[in-house]
């Protein structure tokens, strides 16, 4: 006689079933934080927006500051590494574009949740070294795209690929993408453009 058919356990399912209420959460948090505020946004109300038990929130993100941190590289892309990859893959020549592009993509998404989280810092220590951690991945593949530039002769004679990787951190981030783009002072199909001819002119031979 058979013995009770065991069901099989089925792992994939289990972690779609995770990753789409990870993805929920963030969603969520996302709404909140941009209507609401670091300070005013609770795990509760996150929780209620996401449909899920506060429970669950803590479960997946063990403190306010890590959801922020999540919820700023799920909006950025930066979670799979995706855009820096095909940026250092490409020909040296068209790095500077792709990387304007890329930035441009993620800043349209992400630049008024990163801003918040840079003035979150002040409130929440939590967040401070998340920050820095943000800062010097940025730093790292800022100085990446830099080094391949200067190996291809690229850089102008008085332009080091130090000095490369410090104009792609000072000029490629939120503030500047916010300042140009806020109020329609630049529309932002066209920030990409000025920030390819900016950067090219500032560092190309």
């Amino acid at each position: 006689m058979n013995g009770p058919v065991k069901r099989r356990y089925d792992a994939s399912s289990r972690r779609a079933a995770a990753e789409a209420t990870r993805e929920r959460i963030c969603a969520a948090a996302e709404r909140l934080f941009l209507r609401d505020g670091y300070d005013r946004t609770s795990i509760r109300a996150v929780a209620r927006e996401a449909g899920v038990a506060e429970a669950t929130v803590y479960l997946t993100f063990s403190t306010k500051s890590a959801l922020l941190n999540a919820t700023i590289l799920r909006a950025t892309g930066a979670e799979e590494g995706k855009p820096l990859s095909a940026i250092l893959a490409a020909p040296p020549p068209d790095m500077l574009n792709r990387l304007a592009n890329a930035h441009a993509a993620a800043m349209s998404r992400a630049a008024p949740l990163i801003a918040l989280g840079e003035s979150a810092t002040l409130m929440d220590a939590a967040l401070r070294p998340l920050r820095d951690r943000a800062h010097a991945n940025l730093r790292s593949a800022y100085a990446a795209i830099a080094q391949r530039l200067a190996d291809a002769q690229l850089l102008q004679p008085d332009v080091t690929a130090e000095d490369a990787a410090d104009t792609l951190y000072a000029i490629c981030n939120e503030t500047t993408y916010l300042r140009l783009t806020h109020g329609g002072a630049r529309n932002p199909n066209n920030y990409a453009t000025w920030l390819t001819a900016t950067l090219e002119a500032r560092l190309l031979r």
